[in-house]
């Protein structure tokens, strides 16, 4: 019983070879790992603009369409007017039409007067109203 009362001493052995190599692995690792993380820091503090003068355009991205545009523009009715020396204008008026400027455009053609052309705009404006339900 000899085996009792002196404790058996299972240690690893420190200053074999296997074990030297794994130290050294350890230090070498942990001072790799220091310089990957300063660098990295360093390279953070480099990588701020300066200014905005000198920074590269950004890369365009991808817009999605707008779901007016989506809608199909279709033809509510056709304006027709007849000017004094005989003259018949004709405007396709789609529904997504601003009333302002198709009387406008009308207006500058044969050179109406700014109170016609808003009478013609609320005219527009009513006969979409109508139409779009």
């Amino acid at each position: 019983m000899a085996t009792l009362e002196t404790p058996a001493k299972h240690r690893l052995d420190m200053a074999h070879g296997f074990m030297k190599s794994v130290i050294r692995n350890q230090i070498d690792r942990d001072n790799y790992d220091k310089e990957v993380k300063a660098q990295q820091k360093q390279d953070r503090r480099s990588n701020r603009p300066q200014s905005s003068k000198h920074k590269k355009p950004e890369l365009q991205t991808y817009v999605p369409p707008q779901r007016s545009k989506k809608e199909k523009n279709y033809l509510l009715y056709n304006l027709e007017y007849k000017h004094e020396n005989g003259e018949t204008y004709s405007v396709n008026v789609s529904k997504n039409d601003e009333p302002k400027t198709v009387a406008s455009e009308i207006g500058e053609r044969f050179r109406l007067p700014k109170d016609f052309i808003d009478v013609l705009t609320q005219r527009i404006e009513e006969e979409i109203d109508r139409r779009v339900v």
